[in-house]
Order: C-alpha cells, then sequence, then structure tokens
C-alpha cells in the first residue's frame, strides 16, 4: 500500500543494498536490494523489456522470452556442428554492472521511453546502484535465510543485475 502511494505521489526512494560473498565455484559479490525495491525492479524490468528486446540481437539468451540457457546452449550445438572450424564465445564479464556508466544507460532509455513518472523511478533506482559493504548480512532486516540462499544463486530481478549470455559465432577465424 505505501508502496503503489510512493510510486504514485512521486516520493519513492530506493532503500539501501546489502552486499555480500558467496562461494561456489567461484567468489561472488552479490549485491541484494529490499524486497520493497525488487518489487520496483520487477515492475521497471516488466515496463522495459517491450521497449528494449526488439533492438537484442537473436543470439542474447538471457532473461528473454522463449529464450534461455537450453535454448543458447542447442543454439551453440546447432553452430558448432554447422560450422566444424568455427569458435563459439561465453562471456562473464567480471563486476560487469559497477562498470556501467549510469549517464550512458539514463541516456539510452530516455531515448525510448517519454513517460516522465516512468523516468523518475528508472533514474531512482538506477542511481541508488553503489557498493557499499555490509559486514554482518544477518543484521539486515528484510532478508532471511530464504532470499539469502536464493541470491546466493545468483536468481536476481533486478533490472541492474539482470545477466546475459551472449553467444558470438566468428568463421572468419578458422584453422589452417
Amino acid at each position: 500500500m505505501h508502496l503503489h502511494k510512493d510510486l504514485n505521489c512521486g516520493t519513492y526512494k530506493h532503500g539501501p543494498y546489502c552486499q555480500f560473498t558467496v562461494f561456489d565455484n567461484k567468489r561472488r559479490e552479490i549485491v541484494v536490494p529490499p524486497i520493497r525495491d525488487r518489487v520496483v525492479h520487477r515492475m521497471i524490468y516488466e515496463y522495459l523489456v517491450p521497449v528494449f528486446d526488439k533492438t537484442f540481437i537473436y543470439d542474447v539468451w538471457s532473461c528473454r522470452k522463449n529464450k534461455g540457457l537450453l535454448g543458447a546452449i542447442e543454439r551453440a550445438e546447432f553452430f558448432s556442428n554447422k560450422y566444424k572450424n568455427g569458435f563459439i564465445w561465453r562471456a562473464d564479464i567480471k563486476k560487469f554492472f559497477d562498470s556501467v556508466n549510469q549517464n550512458v544507460l539514463l541516456k539510452s532509455i530516455e531515448r525510448r521511453v517519454a513517460d516522465p513518472p516512468a523516468l523518475r523511478i528508472i533514474r531512482e533506482v538506477i542511481s541508488s546502484y553503489k557498493i557499499t559493504k555490509v559486514e554482518n548480512l544477518g543484521k539486515i532486516v528484510g532478508l532471511g535465510e530464504r532470499e539469502r540462499s536464493v541470491s546466493s544463486l545468483g536468481f536476481q530481478s533486478a533490472i541492474l543485475r539482470v545477466r546475459y549470455f551472449p553467444i558470438f559465432i566468428s568463421t572468419s577465424l578458422t584453422a589452417s
């Protein structure tokens, strides 16, 4: 109820993120917004998908309707069978979201979104993302054990935490 009012009245302010480290197959720094803000992130995601999805190349597979990891694997297998001397590259850029220029991101969104209330909320969310070290996760209110374990698997609905699984196909680099 309060979130609805804050969004409609233009008084919405993003809460602080908590940050923690997980060790699965490698060390990962996880940054998680409060539950209230995750709802807003999802709302923004749903708003922006129809605006931007059509601008992506076909082989962007993550977080897209009728796409996903299995589809990306099948597509990679198709190309590896079709182009025996080709290369497939799976990229996972370390600290990608920490390196995104927020002004460039906002300008890109502003070129496609003209709705002032939506832009105000998007600006608030984007500007809220700053790295802050949280020493004791147990003191963070609203993030229970279940949310920590889900987040530790990398399952995030935040627009700024979307992970891409691009496939770049090159047949120009063939073995001689």
